[in-house]
């Protein structure tokens, strides 16, 4: 994706205006939102199995739509797809679904014409235009619902003459077919999927041939001085018992009583308030707000509604691979932090989808599925227990008691659940574990998969079913450290004071424990320590740093481990938080996954633990790095330390999420 930066410093300038002066009515009038971005063109797929990039979907729409290439384009106008990401391993249905030309005495006027396309994202559209002989056609793509998108198409000349516009689409799934409803056509798919196309033209007659149709509007138009306008509304259903009443929906929105122009306009108007500047310093935040401006975009475009088992809107760490078209358990916490800042129903609603798995005993699944025929959840392991965090972030923001007490019991009984049965010893310092007793999974529950620190360990039974590594890690009980605290937070705001007074004791025995027992003061860092001698596993990565954001350190502690943060020789690289002690023999900042790349939640919680052990300027310093030496604009799973190239998989979710906290946390103060 590009950005179109004057377009975007428009959207900042209005809606700082906005923010400072708090008037609602400015803000619903203003002419805004262009949220800055030009999506990638894309060359037509070749086939249904292409690949998915540079994919626009919005309101949790589980199909995607993209934009022809400007340069070779000339046999394309339309928009890119639909890319359905809930057809097997994902597949395009279509090159262009709704392709349009224009014909005057049977000679093409659009395809086929030299004359490049000008396309471009804005105000929550997608935008095409192309000017030919005196005429200006422009056609628009927004979503105005999870099932539907609105594509309007306007045509103003300069000159009279009479034309028949033609509407044509060529199917890319084998053994698709076209079948014609009223106004329109359908495609039924053998999964059960539901395509239809409806025009708001009465007088198009459709022509099918296998996997081909041509829409002619046998009423001939005169163009002269004025504009020519259609709508076609494409919706894609799963469940029979839906389709009537978005059919109703999508009716009244072709009848125009439904204002879902203005609905849009507001949505994307709020999302482009969340990160206008603050700041009233000098200080450019140009560069910054761009790939904020992308963050905000990449958590939109991996929004999914509830579908087959997922019961619950959320977001895919990815669209992009089919691995992650599903939920994870700590990314799912991570983007609720963030969505919370511009659309809170989400933030909520993506916590509620994880705690739909929950087990009788308490456990979250790692990972989650809407078609368990084609990826199976995760039950081997869970993930470190951020829940309470995004829970209680929901609660600073929208000051819902309700939900905190909808969700308390559940997250109490997954904190119980770590201490049944990932603490070997029950000395009250857990371990990473797993369901099945195989160390693979169990590196899988602390997220960091791959991490040095994990290299030698064993696996210990606790109980049938849970199993642990044979160290405690600190990073695990620092996050259970921060859950107790959040837990008595609700527990205070629900009047049960008996659990307040209980998780006051066990944070502050805890904590006693890690500073104790996980810091080594001869190199001044927190490490995970052995189960059976409590020697410490001496690996320095991201864990010595997590005890700081859950603020167990000590300030001595904190003083010590800030030092390491910003030795250039350790974790102030060129993009500063590698995953591993960039002096460490096995330091592979290119492939090595947790074993040097920067990951945006780990640098995330550094910069959070400097800002609460006294160091301000130096968190505001390296957050500036971060966002002034990443390569953009798709926003990567990790980075290379050194180069600053994007690593692994584009478009990922918790790098959007961590970089859109970091510019509203930390950048972006007055």
């Amino acid at each position: 994706m590009q950005y179109n930066l004057k377009l975007f410093m428009f959207m900042i300038i209005v809606a700082t205006t906005l923010r400072n002066n708090m008037q609602a009515e400015k803000y619903q009038k203003s002419n805004l939102i262009s949220l800055g971005a030009h999506y990638s063109s894309l060359n037509s797929p070749k086939d249904a199995s292409d690949s998915a990039q540079n994919v626009f979907t919005d309101l949790g729409a589980w199909f995607g739509f993209t934009l022809p290439d400007n340069d070779k384009s000339n046999d394309v106008f339309g928009f890119i797809g639909p890319y359905l990401m809930h057809y097997k391993y994902g597949a395009w249905l279509s090159q262009s679904i709704v392709n349009l030309d224009l014909k005057i005495n049977s000679q093409s006027i659009i395809i086929g014409e030299e004359k490049s396309i000008n396309s471009y994202f804005d105000e929550g559209k997608l935008h095409l235009n192309k000017k030919i002989n005196g005429l200006e056609i422009d056609q628009t793509l927004q979503y105005i619902s999870a099932n539907s998108v609105l594509i309007h198409t306007s045509i103003l000349s300069n000159t009279e003459f009479i034309a028949n516009l033609h509407w044509l689409g060529e199917l890319l799934i084998q053994e698709a077919k076209y079948e014609k409803i009223d106004r329109g056509f359908q495609v039924i798919l053998d999964n059960g999927l539901v395509i239809q196309a409806r025009f708001t033209d009465p007088n198009i007659d459709f022509l099918f041939s296998e996997n081909r149709y041509e829409g002619i509007s046998r009423t001939t138009i005169t163009i002269g001085e004025q504009l020519i306008s259609n709508k076609v509304i494409i919706s894609i259903f799963s469940e029979d018992e839906y389709m009537d009443t978005e059919i109703e929906f999508i009716q009244s929105v072709l009848n125009g009583s439904v204002s879902v122009l203005d609905n849009n306009k507001n949505r994307w108007g709020r999302y482009a308030l969340s990160i206008s500047s603050n700041n009233s310093s000098e200080v450019s935040f140009f560069a910054q707000q761009s790939i904020v401006a992308k963050s905000l975009l990449t958590l939109i475009n991996n929004w999914r509604a509830p579908y087959g088992e997922l019961k619950h809107d959320g977001l895919f760490p990815s669209y992009t691979l089919p691995y992650f078209r599903g939920f994870w358990a700590w990314d799912s916490w991570k983007h609720a932090v963030a969505l919370v800042n511009f659309e809170p129903k989400l933030a909520k609603n993506q916590v509620r989808a994880m705690y739909d798995f929950q087990n009788k005993q308490g456990m979250i699944a790692d990972c989650v599925f809407p078609d368990t025929t084609i990826e199976n959840h995760n039950w081997r392991n869970t993930k470190p227990p951020l829940s309470a965090w995004a829970v209680w972030s929901i609660y600073v923001k929208t000051k819902d008691s309700s939900f905190v007490e909808e969700l308390y019991p559940q997250i109490v009984k997954y904190h119980e659940w770590w201490y049944k049965n990932r603490d070997h010893d029950g000395n009250g310092l857990c371990e990473y574990g797993s369901a099945d007793g195989t160390k693979i999974a169990a590196r899988w529950e602390s997220g960091m998969d791959n991490a040095v620190r994990f290299d030698d360990i064993k696996m210990l039974k606790n109980n049938e079913g849970a199993w642990s590594m044979n160290q405690e890690s600190v990073d695990l009980n620092s996050y259970l450290f921060a859950e107790k605290n959040y837990l008595k937070n609700m527990a205070a705001i629900l009047g049960k004071n008996v659990d307040v007074k209980k998780y006051i004791s066990e944070a502050a025995y805890l904590k006693k424990q890690i500073q104790n027992l996980m810091y080594d003061p001869s190199d001044g860092y927190f490490y995970d320590i052995k189960l059976d001698d409590k020697s410490f596993v001496k690996v320095k990565g991201p864990e010595g740093w997590i005890p700081l954001w859950a603020g167990v350190a000590s300030q001595t502690q904190g003083d010590a481990v800030i030092e390491k943060i910003l030795d250039p020789k350790i974790f102030n690289t060129k993009i500063p938080f590698p995953t591993l002690d960039a002096s460490h023999s096995k330091f592979n900042p290119e492939k090595g996954y947790w074993r040097g790349p920067v990951w945006m939640d780990q640098a995330y919680f550094a910069l959070i633990g400097l800002k609460q052990y006294g160091y301000e300027d130096e968190a505001v310093n390296l957050t500036f790095k971060i966002f002034n030496e990443i390569q953009y604009p798709a926003l990567y799973e990790n980075y290379h330390p050194i180069t600053g190239q994007g690593l692994n998989i584009p478009h990922f979710s918790w790098t959007a999420a961590h970089l859109y906290l970091l510019y509203i946390e930390i950048l972006n103060q007055d």
